[in-house]
């Protein structure tokens, strides 16, 4: 198989994926490596941005925050070994909600989370904010993972990872 045929392979617990176009930032409870196959664009890690061309190889640890942003066509390929996903024990659509009051829940409802449990958010605007506003609070325990995205829905897993 070539990489241009890839979309995603899974061998045991190693999993192999080729992306197209952005990557929405995530954090997971597990190491990943993204290999820049083709293209150029720019990484989110961490809080810092990093610029890359064909080629670049970044690795993540546990629990950082990484996502990608090409720069016209780009061909993204991620491995990894990681666990079994816990379901959320509950999903908060936040859409009805007062904006004030949205950081607020999500952050109370996260704090009853044990180890690897889960909780899915729907919002009608993008909430990465509340990523950076939770790890601030809860350095290296947020779990962030896009489940899909766009115009006024938006769905994403938070997990509560390592103690």
């Amino acid at each position: 198989m070539k990489v241009e045929e890839l979309k995603e392979l899974s061998v045991g617990n190693l999993e192999v994926r080729r992306h197209e176009g952005t990557l929405y930032p995530s954090a997971v409870g597990y190491e990943r490596l993204f290999i820049l196959f083709s293209g150029k664009g720019r990484f989110i890690k961490g809080q810092s941005f990093l610029d890359a061309e064909e080629g670049s190889i970044v690795p993540v640890v546990a629990g950082e925050l990484m996502g990608f942003f090409p720069e016209g066509e780009a061909t993204l390929v991620e491995i990894s070994v990681s666990g079994e996903k816990a379901e959320p024990s509950e999903v908060i659509d936040l859409r009805s909600m007062e904006p004030a009051k949205r950081h607020t829940l999500v952050m109370e409802k996260f704090r009853e989370l044990k180890k690897a449990e889960a909780i899915e958010i729907v919002n009608d605007h993008d909430p990465l904010p509340l990523y950076f506003q939770m790890n601030l609070y809860f350095p290296k325990k947020v779990g962030w993972e896009y489940l899909s995205g766009g115009g006024d829905h938006w769905r994403v897993r938070i997990e509560r990872l390592g103690e």
